[in-house]
């Protein structure tokens, strides 16, 4: 299905990582606790994201990837 909203996956990624905080910015990326209790799920999904978005020249890409990384090691812990 066409997403109404944003013009392909990795607006809507960077937007969901730059923009959003909290319970939403987790329900936009699709991260539910099982990422915090299984590591190689949670490095799957951040090793695919950040392929997604790392060559993108969205403006909000530092912010992003900075957040990705945040992110990232709360799971990890």
């Amino acid at each position: 299905m066409e997403d109404l909203y944003f013009k392909n996956e990795e607006a809507r990624l960077i937007f969901g990582l730059a923009e959003l905080e909290g319970k939403a910015q987790l329900d936009l990326l699709g991260i539910d606790p099982s990422y915090y209790l299984n590591r190689q799920k949670a490095e799957k999904w951040y090793t695919e994201t950040k392929e997604k978005i790392a060559n993108s020249n969205h403006p909000k890409l530092d912010v992003a990837l900075v957040n990705l990384e945040k992110l990232y090691k709360g799971m990890k812990h």
